[in-house]
């Protein structure tokens, strides 16, 4: 049987200009019998169905706070740092996923924004509602 291959999203030191990946979230996957490749940080639709195309998962990792604009707000002062191009690419990448039935392993508040559209597009189908 051929080993899942599961793209990690990348974790973003700006400071360093680099990306990096935690080794737990590698040696979890090889142990769970899977193989953890880290993904580049792209936003381009393109690039995206590339990914859906050749990974069998992905492991939304968790790491900056998302950026108050995506969900319409201010940053406030209590905000941490943010990475707007990951959230992009995560928002991009979890939607599509979802729609092409891909495994998703989500942390942080990925999971719960998966959970969000879940429940939206449960609640549009139970009432018939277009969105």
């Amino acid at each position: 049987m051929r080993k899942p291959i599961i793209g990690l999203i990348p974790l973003v030191d700006e400071g360093r200009e680099s990306f990096w990946m935690l080794p737990g979230y590698m040696e979890g996957i090889s142990r769970a019998g899977g193989l953890g490749v880290m993904l580049p940080l792209t936003g381009k639709d393109e690039d995206i169905e590339v990914l859906l195309e050749r990974f069998d998962g992905f492991l939304f990792t968790g790491g900056h706070d998302v950026e108050p604009a995506m969900y319409g707000q201010k940053k406030l002062p209590v905000c941490a740092d943010t990475c707007p191009g990951r959230d992009e690419m995560e928002k991009k990448l979890l939607m599509s996923a979802m729609e092409a039935i891909k495994l998703a392993y989500c942390n942080c508040c990925w999971l719960f924004y998966m959970k969000f559209c879940r429940i939206l597009n449960n609640l549009h189908a139970t009432l018939q509602i277009p969105y």
